[in-house]
């Protein structure tokens, strides 16, 4: 499971192996663009970086915070552009995709859908089993939504072997 913190200047990435009950780090970091680059450069820049990684790494799936609406219609904007990045690296590439909302994503790793960054990087480093918290916030940020796909895909999986009887 490929998880994505999606931002222009700072792209979080996490994959983790696991099942749904139990879940293992493979790698963790962050993809960054230069600032000084042309906007257009810098999402082919993310594009071709994100395709590299999911050519490496092979994820069965990606998941990625769903888009919202924020006050900045700048920001907006340049979040909607990062994120169309990644996931058109993903589609040329036959991944499927999920969005989960941020709520989501918190209540499923910590319990609160309003918990902060520094409660889901605690949680995600407990669900994981780390020995230190995985670090940028962003890396953190991206675990926790791969850990929100693999216990939704499990739960989806259920299901449909109960429908299935």
């Amino acid at each position: 499971m490929f998880g994505v913190d999606p931002g222009l200047a700072v792209t979080g990435f996490g994959v983790i192996d696991g099942d749904g009950t139990t879940a293992r780090l493979v790698v963790c970091g962050v993809l960054r663009t230069r600032a000084r680059d042309p906007r257009p450069v810098r999402l082919a820049d993310l594009f071709t970086r994100a395709g590299a990684l999911l050519d490496e790494l092979q994820p069965a799936e990606l998941a990625m915070e769903q888009h919202y609406v924020a006050t900045n219609v700048r920001s907006a904007m340049t979040l909607g552009e990062a994120r169309a990045a990644v996931l058109v690296a993903a589609a040329v590439r036959g991944v499927p995709t999920f969005e989960y909302p941020a709520s989501t994503i918190k209540h499923t790793v910590a319990g609160y859908g309003a918990a902060p960054k520094e409660q889901v990087q605690a949680m995600v480093t407990m669900h994981l089993g780390l020995a230190e918290p995985p670090t940028p916030l962003d890396a953190s940020d991206a675990l926790a939504v791969a850990l929100t796909r693999l216990a939704t895909g499990r739960i989806e999986l259920l299901l449909a072997r109960e429908g299935g009887r």
